[in-house]
């Protein structure tokens, strides 16, 4: 009976991942210009693979932390910019290529969503997306850096005081 219901919780989350974005006119989907959807878009896929890659270690992070981009970059195009850093760096990219592949698949079905939200936090450098999560991080889970989760894939320089 256990298994069942864990097994039932699975295919839930799994659906819940999967599922396409809507189209316009169906609840959910704002009416907004393509730049600013793909805006929200690109801001979905860097803050969720910020996420994705913080447990982890690898020399391509700092790479991509150095990394800027102009207003009217894609998520797809940062989506290979990144890959290419971790090919750069020797990383074996099965990890890589499912944690931006989930990425983006987020950042698809969230933008739709939430696109007012992303659209207001859009960036144009990785720094500033790492400055916007440990902002989030400190609201969620206070200043204590035990209680906040999985850290250590991403360095941020500290300021000079």
């Amino acid at each position: 009976m256990v298994v069942a219901a864990q097994k039932a919780v699975r295919v839930r989350q799994c659906e819940e991942t999967i599922r396409p974005p809507l189209p316009a006119g169906r609840p959910g989907r704002k009416d907004v210009p393509d730049e600013v959807r793909e805006a929200a878009k690109r801001t979905a896929f860097v803050a969720r693979f910020i996420v994705l890659r913080e447990g982890r270690r690898s020399r391509a992070h700092r790479l991509i932390e150095a990394m800027t981009w102009e207003e009217e970059t894609t998520a797809a195009e940062l989506y290979k910019k990144f890959r290419d850093a971790f090919i750069e760096n020797g990383d074996k990219l099965g990890p890589v290529d499912r944690d931006l592949k989930r990425a983006l698949e987020h950042a698809s079905c969230s933008a739709d969503y939430f696109v007012e939200q992303y659209a207001d936090r859009t960036t144009l450098s990785f720094r500033e997306a790492l400055e916007d999560y440990e902002r989030s991080n400190r609201l969620l889970f206070g200043d204590d850096p035990h209680d906040v989760p999985r850290s250590g894939g991403w360095r941020l320089p500290s300021d000079p005081k």
